[in-house]
């Protein structure tokens, strides 16, 4: 209890009027708001995560504590998952599950961090700043350091980078530098190029001339195509590893369902996906994932609890659709570790309702890296980002290759 007094007094003096819990309805109490309708395929994965997963979470209770998880389907309208999650937070949640949304998400971000109230996020959102939000989606620079260190790993720790000359590039290579920073590594250079290039051979011989151990390239489908395919016109023939969204259907197709064991993939002139590599979430490999892999367990736990009967990992769920309804699961299973640490902590369910809301952040902040079946999360106190590149599995075009 010494441990969380100092917030509970700040919170106290903050919030002198914060209402109590204890009057009949359930203490352990969150929402999920998702874009069951009006969010496309990727809401209705994230709708069937929910239901599934908060009909579990209600089945088992906490400690014997009846639990009310709530989901709402937002229709694909940011404003209207602000106003749920607004009317969750006054309505006493602990915390919110959300959203299928970037804009959806930055929205309910900011209320959480003004009311109080913790916020699993789905997505990486656009703030990588916060007390209230944790991002449980992989950041670029997350990805990025798990390729810096994978690249190391294999004697190839010089990276370069091509990415778009946009925003987007923007990003990216502030989340390359960042990259480099946090793994020691060195950079070679950052090669940009127009979103409308259908030829990128000045940008590819520039990087093949500097030599680099391993290059990034960090764009969308269409112009990540076009620059292996320069890398490898130019003879550039080493390690190139690519944005996971990137990827075409048919190249996820024969990267994660591949088998592990087999020969190593040369790249190819004729091929330009061919070798590519990869950071993604451990549950992408479905079966192909080790059992002796950190995230195995958790990961079979996922398909058991989520995919159902007729279903399983190696089956008719695509890799990126396991993704989606595992980050949800996550989620849950997040928050029902972080419900049984407060329930714990004994404090009396007549304390006002922040003193409950300080406590749960409380034991995410302080809880050790949690391995679950689509990565590894782990709270920073003002970082809301809560994916960590250690749980990211670097995959490869054609072949396998798990660290």
């Amino acid at each position: 209890m010494l441990r969380i007094l100092p917030a509970l007094v700040a919170a106290l003096l903050l919030f002198p009027t914060a209402s109590a819990q204890g009057s009949g309805a359930a203490r352990w109490h969150a929402s999920i708001i998702v874009s069951a309708t009006g969010g496309g395929a990727l809401g209705q994965r994230h709708a069937r995560a929910a239901e599934r997963g908060a009909a579990a979470l209600r089945s088992s209770g906490i400690y014997g504590a009846d639990v009310r998880i709530d989901v709402h389907d937002d229709g694909g309208d940011p404003r209207r998952a602000e106003s749920l999650a607004l009317a969750a937070l006054e309505g006493g949640a602990l915390a919110v599950i959300c959203c299928t949304s970037i804009a959806a998400t930055d929205r309910v971000a900011a209320l959480a961090e003004e009311h109080g109230g913790l916020l699993l996020a789905l997505d990486a959102g656009r703030s990588a700043e916060g007390h209230w939000v944790l991002q449980l989606a992989p950041t670029a620079r997350a990805q990025m350091t798990a390729i810096a260190v994978h690249a190391a790993e294999e004697g190839k720790a010089a990276l370069g980078l091509m990415t778009l000359d946009t925003g987007f590039g923007d990003d990216a290579e502030r989340a390359f530098e960042r990259a480099l920073a946090d793994t020691g590594r060195t950079g070679v250079g950052v090669a940009r190029y127009a979103p409308t290039a259908s030829v990128l051979t000045p940008e590819a011989l520039w990087m093949a001339t500097r030599e680099p151990g391993s290059v990034i390239v960090w764009g969308l489908e269409g112009d990540t195509a076009v620059a292996l395919e320069a890398l490898r016109r130019r003879g550039y023939l080493g390690p190139v590893y690519v944005r996971p969204s990137s990827l075409p259907p048919a190249a996820w197709r024969r990267s994660v369902r591949h088998e592990l064991g087999g020969d190593t993939v040369v790249p190819s002139r004729t091929d330009a996906w061919l070798g590519a590599r990869l950071a993604v979430p451990p549950v992408m490999l479905g079966n192909a994932l080790p059992a002796e892999h950190p995230n195995a367990p958790a990961v079979q736990a996922f398909a058991a609890r989520i995919l159902g009967d007729g279903d399983a990992l190696g089956g008719t769920t695509s890799p990126l659709e396991l993704v989606d309804l595992a980050t949800v699961d996550d989620a849950l299973q997040l928050l029902r570790s972080g419900f049984e640490a407060v329930a714990e902590l004994g404090i009396p369910e007549s304390s006002p309702l922040v003193t409950t809301r300080l406590a749960l952040r409380d034991v995410f902040l302080s809880a050790p890296p949690r391995r679950l079946a689509a990565g590894t999360y782990a709270a920073l106190a003002g970082d809301s980002r809560a994916a960590r590149w250690e749980g990211l599995v670097v995959v490869s075009v054609g072949a396998i290759d798990v660290r």
